[in-house]
């Protein structure tokens, strides 16, 4: 019995020896960092590529008519009647209201009575003048002075009927001011008075009778910004979208370049002429354009998934020699999947497919490369 007493404490002592050494070692390896990456394990990688890629800019836009002009009056009249309303197509030349302005009729039947009224008078000059000639064959018939006279006459009559004839054709053309005609062929897009509204030559505040645009050709005007101007070429192709039209896509190609970066916006206004026979779109539309553009030097390309982007830094992990190294990049232009950087990094280096944080700075790596 006292041996079998004496074994107890000795076995206690030992278990708790046991004990202290397993809480030991349990509490040593919870301190120890876990690598989430194992150093077996293998990951995909990529290699760099340097590209000189065809990108697309897409920048807003506003359509706007060929040609447009705002139709009001030369004279100051009464519109008589309309020969146009809103929404008409109309001719080049095609006249579309005639006006009223009494005084401007009785001044072209004043020029004509003085027009007529000076070649009656050059035709009685003439007439003496040719009486004179035939008598002056007859020697001593006639003085020379007074032949002389009624030559000058018959010259001062064909000058003042001269005069009369082109106050004759101002006041003609005074009175065509009356019909208003279009300028070229488009759409009556106003009408802003009615007959019997006086109007008059214009000035601040006064509103035109008619408003004209061209619909079967338009214009697009893009700003582009003052970074990619030298990348914007005459004639490049452009497609662009509408809200009205979700899906469709017009395409077009730059036709006019300003040559000139606005101070206010820093960019160039640039035009994209569109044919609309149709007449689908209408102007005053706001587009989406899609303008081609291709950087002049090659550029570093990695796919979008190897950035790491922590709150300190933005990198890739490069792989070389079996060994990692976190390259620190900044990004720039973006396109299918594949994103412009720029770093110490060249064509052919081998980074990580997908970057992750828990690869270390010369952390063994081994990487399958695709």
């Amino acid at each position: 019995m006292r041996a079998r007493s004496f074994l107890y404490p000795i076995i206690g002592a030992a278990g708790l020896l046991a004990g202290c050494s397993s809480a030991s070692s349990s509490d040593t390896a919870s301190d120890k960092p876990e690598s989430e990456v194992p150093a077996n394990s293998q990951l995909d990688a990529v290699y760099v590529t340097a590209t000189q890629p065809a990108q697309s800019l897409s920048l807003p836009g506003e359509l706007e008519s060929y040609f447009q002009t705002d139709i009001s009056p030369r004279v100051s009249a009464y519109v008589l009647r309309l020969h146009a309303d809103i929404g008409d197509h109309v001719r080049q030349g095609q006249v579309l209201a005639d006006l009223d302005a009494p005084e401007l009729t009785a001044a072209l039947n004043e020029a004509a009575s003085k027009q007529k009224a000076a070649e009656a008078v050059l035709q009685s000059s003439r007439g003496t003048y040719h009486r004179l000639r035939q008598t002056a064959r007859t020697a001593g018939a006639i003085a020379p002075l007074q032949l002389a006279q009624a030559r000058t006459q018959v010259i001062t009559d064909s000058l003042n009927v001269a005069a009369a004839q082109s106050h004759y054709n101002a006041a003609k053309q005074m009175t065509n001011y009356l019909h208003l005609t279009a300028p070229f062929a488009g759409v009556i897009t106003e009408r802003n008075l009615s007959p019997g509204a006086a109007v008059g030559t214009g000035g601040p505040g006064s509103l035109p009778l008619f408003k004209l645009r061209q619909l079967s050709r338009l214009r697009l005007r893009v700003a582009v910004p003052e970074a990619y101007v030298a990348e914007v070429h005459q004639g490049s192709p452009v497609e662009f979208s509408v809200k009205p039209f979700p899906g469709r896509i017009f395409v077009g190609r730059i036709t006019r370049i300003a040559g000139s970066v606005q101070a206010a916006t820093r960019s160039e206004q640039i035009e994209i002429d569109i044919p609309n026979a149709k007449e689908d779109l209408k102007p005053g539309m706001f587009a989406s354009a899609s303008l081609p553009i291709t950087r002049p030097q090659s550029s570093i390309f990695v796919p979008k998934s190897s950035i790491v982007t922590t709150a300190e830094r933005t990198y890739v992990i490069r792989i070389a020699q079996g060994h990692a190294s976190l390259v620190d990049i900044q990004q720039g232009d973006e396109n299918n999947g594949q994103v412009q950087v720029f770093g110490k990094l060249k064509a052919g280096d081998v980074v990580l497919h997908t970057g992750t944080e828990d690869v270390a700075e010369q952390q063994a790596v081994q990487v399958a490369v695709k």
